[in-house]
């Protein structure tokens, strides 16, 4: 046996086991019928979530050639691919819309719109000590210039995201500005990420009528559109429209923030999967005072650990004064926090130059490619 053992590594040695090749490997993903970019797609890395596109569709990461990738994005049929056969574009295409009676899976519209706010108070009351790690990222554009951050973040993750602590962080300036630095040293804008179609324990949300808080509240102030989405395997998601209804427009006009969007529910659970939305009425402060500020914003679940925890949060808006767009995307599962956490404080410059930043962290993840433009500012490349 002792010669035999020998042998082997002799043989070892002149016949060295074959290395798998890891590529880093970029891409674009699109619409299959449209030919539009998709923003915001999980791209999953066995069974992890690895990145998402950014804001134009395109994505980068570094995978060995023999792993498998497949790409998700709620509403369209999920596409698995080796990564060494990735093609530079790639096709999802979209679930098509059915004509259904009122009953699925014997569930009435209006039980499934109560089982899903339901469900989402039930995963708060057993999971709302989960935190996640998070990578983060915000652009904002002024006259004099234009801003870029980025971190890595912890936050309570169920339901909606709160109580952000950003552990590391850079920051940069567009260089070629002409009129100085923008100054967002009282902006608020990474505490926006705890918008939601239902929230808990966020002061900056809590006045805001939404239309997943309670069902009475969404009786009561929304008017409703349910329509089915049905994929190729035979899976079925309501998407629900939510808008406020006439009678309450002029009530609520200029002074009551409310938010709108889009709910994507899976109809066998009643689980929310995503929720696009725009919140109407907000003011965003900046350089002290607030301003009448437009947000938009996608919110993506999911059930890795059986309750609705935030994967990712991408947000856009504006006003008279500066355009934003900001994205959070997960980067670990979730633990349970044993000790309270204290969110970083409002004004996001001291929050970066107080964590500090730590370079390991961006080589140890496939963070979300920048745009050009994000690239440009954060590097002057």
């Amino acid at each position: 046996m002792r010669h035999f053992v020998c042998l082997t590594i002799i043989l070892l040695a002149f016949f060295p086991l074959k290395g798998v090749a890891q590529e880093e490997l970029q891409g674009r993903v699109v619409d299959a019928k449209t030919g539009e970019p998709l923003p915001y797609v999980s791209i999953r890395l066995g069974d992890e979530i690895c990145t998402l596109t950014n804001a134009e569709g395109d994505f980068k990461l570094t995978a060995d050639e023999d792993k498998s990738l497949t790409f998700s994005f709620i509403g369209y049929e999920k596409l698995r691919i080796k990564a060494g056969k990735l093609p530079a574009v790639v096709r999802l295409k979209p679930y098509s819309t059915t004509m259904q009676e009122v009953t699925v899976h014997a569930k009435t519209y209006d039980e499934v719109l109560k089982q899903t706010i339901d469900n989402l108070r039930q995963d708060y009351r057993e999971c709302g000590a989960w935190t996640r790690k998070y990578f983060f990222r915000t652009l904002m554009e002024k006259a004099e210039g234009t801003y870029i951050a980025e971190a890595f973040v912890q936050a309570y993750s169920v339901v909606n995201l709160r109580d952000v602590v950003i552990m590391s962080g850079l920051q940069g300036y567009d260089k070629e500005a002409k009129k100085g630095r923008l100054n967002v040293n009282a902006s608020n804008i990474h505490r926006l990420m705890e918008i939601g179609p239902m929230t808990v324990k966020t002061s900056l949300w809590s006045s805001a009528t939404k239309p997943l808080q309670f069902y009475s509240y969404t009786r009561e102030y929304f008017d409703m559109k349910f329509e089915h989405l049905q994929g190729e395997d035979g899976k079925l998601l309501y998407r629900i429209d939510f808008s406020l209804k006439e009678k309450y427009k002029s009530e609520f006009l200029a002074t009551k923030p409310y938010i709108i969007g889009t709910a994507y529910v899976d109809a066998e659970t009643c689980r929310l999967l995503r929720f696009d939305g725009s919140c109407v009425n907000y003011y965003m402060k900046y350089e002290l005072l607030p301003h009448a500020t437009s947000i938009d914003f996608q919110l993506e679940y999911d059930y890795s650990n059986d309750a609705a925890c935030v994967s990712h949060m991408a947000i856009t808006g504006g006003n008279d004064f500066l355009t934003y767009r900001a994205l959070l995307f997960a980067v670990e599962s979730d633990r349970r926090q044993k000790k309270p956490m204290k969110a970083s404080g409002s004004n996001i410059v001291s929050a970066l130059m107080e964590a500090g930043y730590d370079e390991t962290l961006w080589n140890e993840y496939n963070i979300v490619k920048r745009t050009e433009q994000e690239e440009r500012v954060a590097f002057g490349k």
